[in-house]
């Protein structure tokens, strides 16, 4: 008896994980297609259509925010999404100390792999700027480092997670006022101050609503997406709201608070284009899901390929080489998943 109970539940489980990780993956996807295009499109095109392909001009001090800054973000939030998902079936099945050391393993080597792509391309992890002492910093670190400030969290309910997440961010938008702003505006997406306070809350908020519509049980689907919905549009209209008092502007350079709500507003909502495409097909859409379950690869691959062309060989990125690259990666990414090589780190 207890054995058909046991097999019952893993039966819902695996059931509720397909259901649920066909729109993420297309959707983490979607992020990775973004990236490797714009990685690879030449300058004058990007500068064409900014509001989708660039960040804003003047990035560093402007008080506005254009759609592609949200590109890191909504990746950040795919990935908070899942982790309470993997860290709480490994501790279910290997014990505690396995699934910290498997989150631990899996975001330091993200991080470790940042960490010597900037010491490869910069050469240094320290620079002096009128007087500042900056740590180098870059997205790929951001992406590891949030990993392993946001596990010790999930041993928190969510409710109290994202209580202090809204402290941290706080903090962070009040220490703008105090010298981390020029700090930030010399940095990369805020600097190590801006991943450790800003990206890392927003990693944070993301594991609760993963728990949410994921592991929750006491809400219907129905009902689990019409919390999901209502948060969506809170942070989206308050973060836009927000954005209009003095020095409270979204800024992606800077990580500023409102920049943190607004992303998170705007992943939320477009993730129901992708929930939408999910309960249509209920199964795979190829390029999609293949990008989007090596995301870490295939972004890296598409790094080192963009560093080799511009920055070794020193070709001008045009569409001659753009676009038999961008179909290079695609191929790579279709073939991984064909063949069951998934690498997600």
């Amino acid at each position: 008896m207890k054995n058909k109970c046991r097999e019952k539940k893993m039966s819902e489980s695996r059931e509720l994980k397909i259901k649920r990780y066909y729109w993420i993956d297309h959707a983490r996807g979607f992020i990775m297609i973004l990236l490797v295009v714009t990685e690879f499109l030449p300058i004058a095109i990007r500068e064409a259509a900014r509001f989708f392909l660039a960040h804003p001009e003047n990035q560093r001090t402007t008080t506005m925010m254009n759609f592609y800054d949200v590109g890191a973000p909504a990746f950040i939030f795919v990935m908070g999404l899942l982790m309470p998902v993997s860290f709480f079936h490994r501790k279910e099945r290997d014990g505690v100390k396995k699934a910290v050391i498997h989150i631990v393993i899996r975001y330091g080597i993200i991080l470790a792999l940042g960490l010597v792509v900037i010491l490869i391309d910069q050469g240094s992890f320290i620079k002096t700027v009128d007087g500042l002492i900056i740590v180098v910093w870059d997205v790929l670190p951001t992406l590891g480092l949030v990993g392993l400030i946001a596990l010790p969290f999930l041993w928190l309910k969510p409710k109290i997670r994202a209580i202090i997440a809204s402290g941290m961010l706080i903090f962070y938008q009040i220490m703008l006022y105090f010298g981390w702003r020029e700090y930030a505006i010399e940095s990369v997406h805020g600097g190590i101050f801006g991943t450790i306070f800003g990206f890392s809350a927003f990693m944070i908020y993301s594991t609760c609503l993963g728990e949410l519509l994921i592991l929750n049980k006491d809400y219907s689907e129905k009902k689990k997406y019409q919390i999901y919905a209502i948060i969506g549009i809170i942070c989206f209209a308050g973060g836009l709201l927000i954005s209009f008092i003095p020095e409270w502007y979204a800024n992606k350079r800077q990580a500023t608070l409102t920049y943190i709500i607004i992303c998170m507003g705007v992943s939320i909502l477009l993730s129901f284009i992708f929930i939408g495409i999910d309960k249509k097909f209920q199964k795979p859409i190829i390029v999609l899901d293949s990008y989007g379950k090596s995301p870490f690869l295939i972004y890296i691959i598409a790094i080192l390929l963009e560093f080799l062309i511009s920055d070794i060989i020193g070709y001008e990125m045009d569409l001659l080489v753009g676009i038999p690259m961008i179909a290079l990666i695609t191929i790579i990414a279709i073939f991984l998943d064909k063949k069951g090589k998934i690498v997600k780190l």
